[in-house]
């Protein structure tokens, strides 16, 4: 009994090495052809969570709040996100603000008013809010 309890341990552990052993080994690669291994689920979900430095500021770029008073000029287009009906506001609902000439009119943007040009997208008047 002593023996058959060796033997099977020995099978198991065998078979446990031989497993890992076949797993963990390098693939073979051509000097032509490299590929690279396809990331398990866990590595992916790793690295969406831990990018690189780069990746963050970038990030904080493309989400940073726009203060138009500060960080746009006359002259400068508004930029296209900005460039849809739902950031028009009527004028005679705000005393500050003048009656827009032909082809222009007021947007909002982050408590701020913009005087645009409806044809080109460029801001004729910026007011702070």
């Amino acid at each position: 009994m002593k023996n058959l309890v060796k033997a099977v341990v020995f099978s198991l552990s065998s078979t446990l090495v031989a497993t890992s052993a076949f797993a963990a080994a390098p693939e073979h690669h051509s000097q032509h052809h490299h590929h690279q291994p396809q990331k398990t689920h866990v590595q992916q979900q790793y690295h969406a969570q831990h990018k690189s430095p780069a990746h963050a500021q970038q990030h904080k770029q493309v989400h940073k709040k726009i203060d138009p008073s500060r960080d746009w000029h006359v002259g400068q287009k508004v930029p296209a996100q900005f460039q849809s009906k739902m950031y028009k506001v009527d004028h005679s609902k705000y005393k500050k603000l003048s009656k827009p000439g032909k082809n222009q009119q007021w947007i909002k943007v982050n408590g701020d008013y913009i005087l645009t040009n409806v044809m080109s997208h460029n801001i004729i008047k910026i007011i702070a809010g």
